[in-house]
Formats: structure tokens, C-alpha cells, sequence
């Protein structure tokens, strides 16, 4: 078997009414926000949690475990993954500028412009 790389825990989902992702809470709710997430330190936990969370399939879909670091009372997410799902994009999206004019293409090979 590998060898954990985190030191905890944490059960994620995606909810149904959006498929946003979301995190197991400490009361047993679901929280958009990764920090408000319960963490568990042992396998026996993780699994006790993990079929818990199972039961709620009318509020969430297909609930997983993933590796954690929690330093300084903060989740940290290991993979890329879990990253973005938690912070988002890590490059910014640019969206269009709605004051920029519409740039029409210059004449075309053997076409001229009135």
C-alpha cells in the first residue's frame, strides 16, 4: 500500500442542485468552503464518515476521501486537483472587454473594400 503523503482526512462531494463541489462539516452539513471541512486523522474515521456521507445521495453525488495537510489550523489540499476544485482556476480567466470595438478583418487576398 503507498504511503499517505498527507496528515488528514476530508470527504468531498458535488451537490446536485449545481454540482459545485462541497465538504463534509464537523455537524454532518455540506459547505462550499473547504476550511469549514471536518478532517479525520485515521482510516477508521475516513470510512465511518465516508458511508455516512453515502446516506445523503439526495443532497450529494458520489462522495470521495482526499488527502490533507492541516498546518496552523489550514486545509491544505495535495493534489491539483483538490486545489482547484477548492480555489479555483489558478490563472485567471480574461473575459472580453465590452468597450473594446469589434476589430473587422483587413481586405482579403484579391478583395477590395469600398
Amino acid at each position: 500500500m503507498a504511503k499517505r503523503s498527507g496528515t488528514h482526512y476530508v470527504i468531498s462531494a458535488q451537490r446536485l442542485e449545481n454540482g459545485a463541489p462541497t465538504y463534509l462539516t464537523a455537524a454532518g452539513m455540506w459547505s462550499p468552503r473547504l476550511q469549514d471541512a471536518l478532517t479525520v486523522g485515521t482510516d477508521e474515521e475516513r470510512d465511518s464518515l465516508l458511508a455516512q456521507a453515502g446516506k445523503q445521495e439526495h443532497l450529494v453525488c458520489d462522495p470521495y476521501f482526499f488527502d490533507v495537510r492541516v498546518e496552523r489550523g489550514a486545509i491544505d489540499p495535495l493534489s491539483a486537483r483538490e486545489r482547484v476544485r477548492a480555489f479555483g482556476p489558478s490563472t485567471r480567466v480574461r473575459r472580453p472587454d465590452p468597450d473594446a470595438r469589434i476589430q473587422e478583418p483587413l481586405e482579403s487576398a484579391g478583395e477590395s473594400r469600398p
